[in-house]
C-alpha cells in the first residue's frame, strides 16, 4: 500500500515537472543573440507632413509562436511610443500607417539546459497604408517601387526589410520561456529598425 502511494506521488511529481517545462514561462538563463537587418526605404514628397505615432499592425499567423510574437510586438511598439491597432486581414489600402511582420523561417533546437535558434523575419511599412509594393505574404516577389501622386507635396514613405536572428541560450528554462525570449528579440529587432527609419524622416 505504501509502495503504491509513493509510486503515485512520484509519478504525479514527474508529470507536474514535465507539464511545467511544456507550458510555464520560468527559468534562469543567459543568452547570446545577434540580429542582422537590411532595409530598403523609399520616399516621395515634402516631409513637412510628419509621420504619425498610430500604426496598423498585421502579423501573418500560422501557429502559437506567431501569437507570442504579436504580443511582444504590441508591447515593444507601445514602449517605443507608438499606438498599435491590430488587423487580421490583408488589404490593398488601410488608409493609415501600416506595418506588417512575417516570420518566414525558424529553426529552433530546444533542451531545458541549452537551446539555439535561427530566425528569418520580413517586415514592412507604408505611410499611406497602401500595400501594392509590400511583399506581405513573403513570396519573394518584390516589385520596383514607383510613386505617383497628383500632388507632389504629398509625403509617401515605404520601407521593407529583413531581420536574421541567431540565438544561443544556456541555463535551466522551460520551452515556453525560451519561445518568449525569441519572440521578444524578434519584436525588439523589428521595432528598433522601423523606429530608426521613421525617426530619420521626422
Amino acid at each position: 500500500m505504501n509502495f503504491s502511494r509513493k509510486l503515485i506521488i512520484t509519478a504525479s511529481a514527474i508529470i507536474l515537472l514535465l507539464l511545467s517545462f511544456a507550458f510555464l514561462d520560468i527559468g534562469v538563463k543567459s543568452s547570446i543573440t545577434n540580429a542582422e537587418s537590411t532595409t530598403s526605404a523609399y520616399s516621395s514628397g515634402e516631409t513637412e507632413n510628419l509621420l504619425s505615432i498610430d500604426i496598423i499592425l498585421y502579423l501573418d499567423q500560422e501557429n502559437g509562436f506567431d501569437t507570442m510574437v504579436e504580443k511582444q510586438l504590441i508591447t515593444t511598439f507601445e514602449e517605443t511610443g507608438y499606438s498599435v491597432t491590430l488587423t487580421d486581414e490583408i488589404k490593398d489600402d488601410y488608409s493609415s500607417q501600416f506595418v506588417f511582420v512575417n516570420v518566414i523561417d525558424m529553426n529552433m533546437f530546444y533542451t531545458p539546459l541549452y537551446s539555439k535558434s535561427y530566425v528569418d523575419v520580413m517586415f514592412g511599412f507604408s505611410s499611406t497604408g497602401k500595400t501594392k509594393y509590400l511583399d506581405i505574404e513573403g513570396s519573394g516577389d518584390r516589385k520596383a517601387v514607383v510613386f505617383s501622386s497628383e500632388d507632389e507635396d504629398d509625403y509617401q514613405f515605404l520601407a521593407q526589410g529583413d531581420v536574421t536572428l541567431y540565438d544561443e541560450t544556456k541555463g535551466i528554462f522551460t520551452y515556453n520561456s525560451y519561445q518568449n525570449h525569441i519572440a521578444r528579440e524578434i519584436a525588439r529587432s523589428v521595432a528598433s529598425e522601423l523606429d530608426s527609419q521613421l525617426k530619420t524622416r521626422n
